[in-house]
């Protein structure tokens, strides 16, 4: 049996470690559940994780929704907490490019499960529907460790109307130190707000651990204390926690009449048992018709 973290106590890796994955037997899976005889299995495995990020060569945070995927009949298949854990290790690393990450996931899912895998970054990490300015792509060349307010700075213009959003943002849960992801939506009317700093404040709540609710109260509280604004609302919608979708594809392909036969017989003998439990729970009455008559 491979050793798994699952079960245990874990705490969340601040540095790349990917020593974390944990191959589990695909075979010692099926024996458990009585699946090993039939070998007739066709399609693949589809994982997609919402919290992939990782820090660009300026150390600046990135997120890109995650999609990997590898045959069902793989001698292994992945531990999913122990995957979470090590996409978690990915957080705090720097990458001279988004080919170098996927390359890097690649490799490291091939080596642990000994079977090819495809990875795909290519995706936008989280669609934002409404009208707002998105500030994700504002170019920063640091960010703080703490959230400073003093970064938040007023901007040129007196008065103006700003739908701002910021999809990277990410803190942690005060009990648990889970890392949590949101979209922050900022609204306002008054002096215009600079987006740089207003970016590098929220990107320093990146290792800050605070409730969701506090965090947007104080996000709230030092927008007003630094800008003049008539109006202001600031919204956070945050993520499910641990962000990992399992969607397993399994295919029976009718390749022969054997596989037809196979098939045909199953769902005989299935859809008997299933009439003979309901006839048994619901007998039918005998028809009025078919009463037997007294001599």
């Amino acid at each position: 049996m491979v050793n798994t973290i699952l079960g245990q106590d874990s705490a969340i890796p601040l540095h790349y470690d990917p020593s974390i994955l944990s191959p589990m037997s695909r075979l010692d899976s099926r024996i458990k559940t009585g699946l090993n005889e039939f070998q007739d299995f066709h399609g693949r495995d589809f994982w997609t994780s919402y919290e992939t990020s990782w820090l660009n060569k300026e150390g600046i945070p990135q997120n890109k929704i995650l999609n990997i995927s590898y045959d069902c009949n793989s001698k292994f298949f992945v531990e999913s907490k122990s995957l979470k854990l090590y996409l978690y290790s990915l957080n705090n690393k720097k990458f001279k490019s988004i080919d170098s990450l996927r390359n890097l996931i690649k490799d490291d899912l091939e080596k642990a499960l000994k079977t090819d895998v495809d990875v795909d970054l290519n995706k936008l990490p989280r669609s934002i529907t409404d009208s707002s300015t998105s500030i994700d792509e504002v170019y920063l060349d640091k960010i703080d460790s703490y959230p400073n307010s003093q970064v938040i700075q007023p901007g040129e213009k007196e008065y103006t109307s700003e739908h701002l959003s910021c999809s990277l943002f990410r803190s942690l849960c005060p009990v648990t130190s889970q890392p949590d992801w949101a979209t922050i939506h900022i609204s306002y009317n008054g002096n215009s707000i600079q987006h740089e700093g207003l970016l590098q404040y929220l990107l320093a709540y990146r290792n800050h651990q605070g409730f969701h609710e506090e965090c947007v109260e104080r996000i709230f509280t030092d927008l007003l204390k630094r800008c003049r604004l008539k109006e202001l609302s600031v919204r956070a919608n945050f993520l499910r926690r641990g962000g990992i979708e399992i969607n397993p594809i399994s295919l029976i392909i009718a390749i022969s009449a054997v596989g037809g036969i196979y098939t045909f017989i199953v769902r005989f003998f299935k859809a008997r048992a299933d009439l003979q439990a309901l006839d048994k729970s619901k007998p039918l009455s005998t028809p009025k018709g078919n009463e037997k008559m007294d001599d």
